[in-house]
């Protein structure tokens, strides 16, 4: 843990996770912010800034990024910027953009999304729908598993569902996405493989200690949550502009086909986090497949209640819906949706 230059005066302190490769901003001690960043040689690479809700609003994140971009200056090392609140701050303050490494660009303008809003989805992009479907579907689950409202048993439960369809939707991403995003430039691809192993670790973490795994019983609650959100935004960051790349490169078409390879695989990928095994390529594929078999095994046997793959597709859904999984669109309906129809909650049946 190193500590980078503070604001004594508004108890202010910046520090230098290297083993969770993050940068920290305290106030008072406390966490309130982070930057988390990949090492790449003698180089940075910026993945995402957060803030805690109830800290929004008093120029923190500016705190965080300048302190961060004022010790990369005075270190001699370069970055490259895949973070929409440090894109801003250069915007902003165009002296810090000599910090840029001019060889290993920075995200384009075109996959700038303003803070607090959901990147637009177009309704011609078949394979943007479903991933931001499964995106806000994660969200809302993680949002209903951390209601102080509910009980704790109907906390961890939700939070078993959010823990599935997790895993399902992460090991869906590296046997179809992670395969296909190595086709396009730039870094993509590895950090999203990157993102893939902590996502499942935080999982892992996040799961056991519900259940009372004695590893985790010492980790606060609100502390593990927050790293499982982190990761999920930096998760959905990287694969919305892989996603839109993939558009691009293969066309409706091939877009068309690639949601229907994700929206398929999701149902037939393990429903527990496995961080330590392969995520990439064919050894990858092959654990997941054995991990499935093992997953549903184990679930059997303790009679958990999942999310189930859709079988029958009413006429409340969507055109699209009907058109992804292929099944017939009756003349009669009357209803319908924008989103595909990726997840049937046991809890709300």
């Amino acid at each position: 843990m190193r500590t980078l230059p503070s604001d004594a005066q508004r108890e202010l302190t910046v520090v230098e996770d290297g083993e969770m490769r993050r940068y920290e901003l305290l106030v008072a001690g406390t966490t309130v912010g982070t930057l988390d960043f990949r090492v790449v040689g003698r180089r940075r690479v910026l993945g995402h800034t957060e803030i805690a809700a109830d800290q929004r609003g008093r120029g923190l994140a500016t705190t965080l990024i300048k302190a961060v971009l004022d010790d990369l200056l005075a270190e001699g090392i370069r970055v490259t910027n895949y973070c929409p609140a440090v894109e801003r701050f250069l915007q902003v303050n165009p002296e810090y953009v000599v910090v840029l490494d001019p060889s290993h660009p920075p995200m384009h303008p075109h996959s700038r999304t303003p803070a607090g809003e959901k990147t637009p989805v177009d309704r011609a992009a078949p394979l943007q729908q479903l991933v931001h479907a499964q995106h806000s579907r994660l969200g809302e689950l993680a949002a209903r598993s951390q209601d102080p409202s509910m009980d704790g048993f109907e906390r961890r439960r939700i939070t078993d569902q959010f823990t599935a369809v997790a895993a399902q939707h992460a090991a869906a991403v590296a046997d179809v996405l992670l395969t296909a995003a190595r086709t396009l430039p730039g870094e993509d691809a590895a950090v999203l493989l990157g993102n893939l192993k902590q996502f499942e670790q935080a999982l892992r973490v996040l799961k056991g200690r519900a259940y009372g795994d004695a590893r985790f019983l010492n980790l606060s609650a609100t502390e593990t949550w927050r790293e499982a959100e982190r990761l999920l935004a930096e998760h959905e960051s990287t694969e919305t502009r892989i996603v839109s790349g993939l558009e691009r490169l293969h066309g409706a078409g091939g877009a068309l086909d690639l949601a229907r390879a994700l929206a398929q695989r999701q149902w037939s990928s393990p429903t527990r986090p496995h961080p330590n095994s392969p995520h990439a390529g064919l050894a990858g594929r092959l654990a997941h497949q054995l991990w499935r078999i093992a997953d549903t095994t184990w679930d059997e046997l303790e009679g958990r209640g999942l999310p189930t793959e859709p079988t029958e597709h009413a006429n409340r859904h969507s055109a699209f819906s009907h058109y992804l999984f292929g099944t017939p669109d009756d003349a009669g309906s009357t209803g319908g949706t924008d989103t595909p129809h990726i997840h049937q909650d046991p809890g709300k049946q």
